[in-house]
């Protein structure tokens, strides 16, 4: 029997029920049974409405940080894309008269031998000794100043080949690359920043060219590589020690691996969680947007079927390893699981 017909009818003192009742309790019975497996039903059915609900709420704002995070990522690239334009042709203009510079230079050097040479030769012991002093200070130091000079119109030559390989037009066709040559550059445009803070290390192995989107890998090196002496700074300060920033590739199997390696103030293991966040900073107010490595890390993994990954110690510094397959697979799943290091192994990270 029911609890609760058998409630109602103990409380009308009518346990047990009178033979006469018996086939009419049955049915009320079975009604009040029934009508507990109705409301179980419509239990269950609200508790899996409200979970749908959830869910759908869960993925739209999922889908709405995912537009934010589109949006920022447009609008990085067209700044970004502004400013490659304007390296480049800024990189053009001067390609041409610091040619003029060199070719000049070269020809001034060769002039000056030929003169001093025959000014050598002809004047003998004819020359006054004050002369002859000022004609040796000035065959001295002639030639250093003319190598000087050279070398300034040889490192401008490639700061510009620099600039120009760096603000390479933007393509969305993925198409080989020397990633070597991109490391490079990519360190000659920032060595504005980078020289006050570190002395850096090239470790640069034997590549293949990779199948990449090169103005979009050379700011993720960009990213890294500026990090890597922003960090630097922030452990030595800025009249502190020198630090050390190294730039590592190599050859895994199908995939290039990069390593951008400092000796800076590392990454707390509270934020290491936290790193590749869509606004997350470590920087103060102005200092930094967020969105350097969050970019980073989309234009690695889902641009690129890549990994980004790091490990780090705080107080003692970090490397970044980014690995691109050397061949671009176009269909390959992009997974996104914790990006630290593991004790000496390599994380279960994006594929």
């Amino acid at each position: 029997m029911h609890k609760l017909l058998e409630r109602q009818l103990k409380k009308l003192g009518m346990l047990p029920p009178a033979p006469e009742l018996e086939e009419f309790l049955a049915t009320v019975d079975a009604a009040y049974t029934q009508a507990d497996r109705d409301r179980e039903m419509v239990e269950r059915s609200l508790e899996l409405a409200s979970q749908e609900l959830l869910q759908r709420n869960r993925q739209l704002r999922a889908d709405i940080e995912r537009r934010k995070q589109l949006e920022v990522e447009l609008g990085q690239a067209e700044k970004l894309r502004a400013v490659g334009q304007l390296a480049s042709g800024i990189a053009h203009e001067l390609n041409t008269p610091i040619q003029y510079v060199g070719d000049n230079v070269r020809f001034l050097e060769q002039a000056f031998q030929k003169l001093a040479h025959r000014a050598y030769k002809s004047s003998g012991r004819t020359l006054e000794p004050r002369t002859r002093k000022e004609l040796d200070f000035i065959c001295a130091n002639v030639p250093g100043a003319i190598e000087s000079a050279l070398e300034g119109c040889k490192r401008v030559a490639e700061i510009v080949g620099a600039m120009k390989h760096f603000a390479h037009p933007d393509s969305r066709e993925y198409v080989p690359a020397d990633i070597n040559r991109a490391l490079t550059c990519t360190l000659a445009v920032a060595q504005n920043v980078v020289k006050y803070a570190a002395d850096v290390e090239l470790d640069l192995g034997e590549l293949p060219d990779v199948e990449c989107r090169l103005g979009d890998v050379n700011q993720v090196f960009l990213n890294l590589i500026i990090n890597a002496a922003h960090a630097v700074t922030e452990r030595y300060g800025v009249d502190g020690p020198r630090g050390r920033i190294k730039l590592s590739s190599r050859l895994a199997g199908d995939r290039v691996v990069v390593e951008v390696s400092d000796d800076g103030c590392g990454i707390s293991d509270e934020n290491q969680a936290r790193i590749f966040e869509p606004f997350f900073t470590t920087k103060g107010v102005g200092q930094g947007t967020g969105q350097g490595l969050a970019i980073s890390r989309s234009i690695v993994v889902n641009n690129h079927k890549g990994t980004l990954a790091f490990k780090s110690t705080h107080g003692q510094g970090t490397t970044f390893i980014v690995e691109l397959p050397v061949k671009h697979p176009p269909s390959a799943d992009s997974r996104l699981p914790d990006p630290r290091m593991s004790g000496a192994g390599w994380p279960a990270i994006v594929g």
